[in-house]
């Protein structure tokens, strides 16, 4: 009886093990010298299990199922840590130690393939703008940040935004991503960067080159995709004020939760500045005559953003965002009778299922809404003062499928496939009021490690537009590994399809008439790489030259006048067409070096030669040497931390073949960050510098290329507060 009450016993106690099919894993993350970290992403690999440590460095999975899995723990400017873990029985009372990273190597970048690669092994060259640059540089809008630490990049101010270069090439060739979205409506060409204000962005990856293999129309330059900040945390409120000269405020707000199943984030951001005037005259023919016009015209904008995500089983997540942005461009009265005013809705869902470890599939819709109004300042012919003129009204589609399947460490396989439509509507500028245009592509991508130092990654994207037809685009990069060196190699295809402006515009201006042109053929790319990247404990560098052969490049040219045009007092016609060829190449060079006594060093150097092929004039807004210098020191006293940076901008002379060639300038900068023991559940920070040390202005008369619009000498200081739980 005895023998047989013990056995029932032991089946009893076997058959309770086994009903146990979910686990807890818990513990503690902490940096080399025992400190919490606060905020460290604690995740389980290929799976949507994950959380984020509490002010003490605290986290807890609950409801995991039994499995062997790899636990993975990141935090900004540390190493990432994965470790096995047999998750059969609750684990709990772990502590996870987190190293330093001597550099950005141990960065997780995604823009490149599409895929989680660190920095060091991406296949596909990508630079990255970390979490620390960016506050470092306390920038206040997103060309300023950029032109800061990236030498590649340039900017060209003028009245409604600023025109974006990326080696040699405008913006209309370049894809700027938020989160993985594309953004979406221009200013007069040009994408309204106003939407970005860098205090949400929590790192930026850049891929430079044609990626249409991957990310489809107009990625001929490059990419640009922006993280935003995220927190996983039960509860945070967060903000972040700068003000500075010239009323210029911006601030970002932000309310963060997890609760179960369900997390969510509301962000708020605010910037505004009253503007200034570098020159009190401008040129009207050969005179120069006084104005009232300014540099840069006051604004005021707002954004305003809610994320949810809901995890509705232990495979299947869902999401929603929706956001709405203007911005309100005042111009003085006696300029113009009218300032601008843009205005933008998007909201996008999806869903994420995981189908084991090692596959998954998604699914994304986004629809974005860009709207750009004259707002008048005064009473005028039929308007009043306030009232808003429509100019352009322009909208995006997107449907994207993806599946990834990692077949093991040395094979990754994506295939996709994405549905595009656009709707541009603008009376008076487009024929019949309305234009319309859709494409659909498949794409796939292949990562494979032939052997443990040579990496290859094939792409191919087919591309069917209802009015130009067909586009393939390949892609291959190459990554050899040797020692401490990384030797990279891209070749890829790039396309660009007519905007709806260039097929369908018709627009009037002082007796010209310009058009579009249904039969145009999109424009083409060729992109050849070649560089190394040496990565040794203190000292990373980088060198890489390019070349990006640009066929079939759009512009206008002259046509004969219609009677009915002449008769309408319309003096010329040009209609848009594809004539020219253009190349851009040149040689990219980065550096950062860790010094003793917590200094660091920076920068880079960009050299770039950008010419028309067809006429073999040099293209325009473009100069031949850009460089960049950060120079850093950070200390820490247990209760404050202080990290103090030199920024510098160099460039020299743009190019400009339809007025004067922009003044070439060097600019440097100073900023301070201070952070502040915790007090309780509240974290404090503040930012405080001088923009512009040596006070450089390009006075110029208005009407002139700038090559920076500054006002000189400004000074800055910002407060960041946030509470958690």
């Amino acid at each position: 009886m005895q023998k047989f009450c013990m056995s029932i016993l032991a089946m009893l106690i076997v058959w309770t093990a086994s009903a146990q099919q979910e686990v807890i894993i818990s513990g503690k993350v902490l940096d080399e010298n025992n400190q919490a970290l606060i905020g460290a992403n604690v995740y389980i690999n290929g799976t949507t299990y994950g959380t984020a440590t509490n002010k003490n460095g605290e986290f807890i999975l609950k409801n995991i199922a039994l499995n062997q899995y790899q636990l993975c723990v990141s935090y900004s400017g540390y190493k990432r840590l994965r470790m096995a873990i047999d998750a059969t029985t609750d684990k709990t009372d772990l502590v996870l130690r987190l190293e330093q990273s001597k550099g950005n190597l141990g960065e997780v970048v995604v823009t490149g393939t599409g895929t989680p690669h660190h920095l060091k092994t991406a296949p596909v060259p990508t630079e990255l703008l970390t979490k620390k640059m960016i506050e470092n540089t306390a920038a206040p809008d997103f060309g300023t940040l950029m032109g800061a630490v990236s030498p590649s990049f340039d900017f060209s101010p003028n009245t409604m935004g600023s025109n974006m270069m990326l080696n040699g090439l405008g913006n209309d060739f370049i894809v700027i991503l938020l989160d993985g979205k594309r953004m979406y409506g221009d200013v007069g060409g040009m994408n309204d960067l106003s939407r970005i204000n860098p205090a949400m962005i929590e790192r930026i990856e850049v891929v430079k080159g044609a990626s249409s293999s991957l990310y489809g129309s107009d990625a001929i330059a490059g990419v640009i995709n922006i993280i935003t900040k995220k927190s996983n945390r039960k509860f945070e409120v967060g903000n972040q004020t700068q003000y500075g000269s010239f009323n210029t405020l911006q601030q970002n707000n932000n309310i963060d939760f997890t609760a179960g199943k369900l997390s969510g984030r509301t962000l708020f951001s605010l910037k505004q500045s009253d503007g200034w005037q570098n020159s009190a005259y401008e040129i009207d023919g050969d005179d120069l005559v006084e104005t009232k016009a300014m540099t840069q015209n006051a604004y005021i904008n707002k954004n305003i953003s809610q994320l949810l995500e809901y995890k509705l089983t232990k495979s299947l997540s869902l999401y929603g965002n929706v956001a709405h942005y203007n911005n309100d461009i005042s111009v003085p009265v006696e300029v113009k009778n009218y300032g601008y005013f843009f205005e933008d809705f998007n909201y996008s869902l999806g869903a994420n299922y995981i189908f084991s470890p090692t596959s998954t599939l998604s699914f994304d819709y986004t629809s974005d809404r860009f709207t750009y109004y004259y707002k008048y300042n005064q009473d005028y012919k039929d308007y009043t003062t306030g009232e808003l003129s429509l100019n352009n009204d322009q909208q995006r589609k997107d449907y994207n499928l993806k599946w990834v399947k990692k077949f093991n460490d040395k094979h990754v396989l994506s295939l996709g496939s994405e549905y595009v439509e656009e709707i541009y509507r603008s009376e008076g500028r487009v024929v019949n009021g309305k234009a319309t245009a859709n494409t659909f592509s498949l794409y796939a991508q292949d990562e494979m490690t032939i052997f443990s130092h040579l990496m290859l990654t094939a792409g191919l994207r087919v591309v069917k537009h209802n009015q130009f037809g067909m586009v393939v685009t390949p892609k291959l990069s190459a990554l050899y590994k040797l020692n401490a060196f990384n030797l990279r190699a891209t070749y890829s295809r790039g396309f660009k399809a007519p905007t709806m402006k260039e097929l369908y515009y018709r627009y009037e201006k002082r007796g010209s008439l310009y058009l579009g042109n249904t039969n145009l053929d999109p424009q083409t790319s060729n992109y050849y790489s070649a560089g190394v990247d040496f990565n040794k404990n203190w000292l990373s560098t980088s060198i890489s030259a390019y070349q990006n052969d640009v066929d079939g490049l759009i512009a206008y040219e002259e046509i004969e006048t219609s009677a009915a045009d002449a008769a309408n007092g319309i003096k010329r016609t040009k209609q848009h067409y594809n004539v020219e060829q253009a190349r851009t190449k040149g040689v990219d060079f980065m550096f950062d070096i860790r010094l003793p006594h917590n200094f660091t060093l920076g920068g880079g150097y960009s050299y770039v030669d950008a010419r028309n092929e067809t006429t073999g004039e040099r293209l325009s807004y473009v100069a031949h040497n850009y460089a960049n210098v950060r120079a850093g020191y950070f200390h820490d006293w247990n209760n404050y931390q202080l990290n103090v940076q030199v920024l510098g901008r160099i460039q020299d002379e743009k190019y400009n073949a339809y007025n004067n060639s922009a003044k070439g300038y060097n600019l440097w900068k100073l900023t301070t960050v201070h952070k502040f023991a915790s007090f309780g559940s509240f974290n404090l920070s503040a930012t405080a510098g001088i923009d512009n040390v040596f006070d450089y202005v390009d006075d110029a008369p208005f009407g002139t290329y700038y090559g920076t619009i500054t006002p000189g000498r400004t000074f800055f200081a910002g407060l960041n507060i946030y509470f958690t739980l």
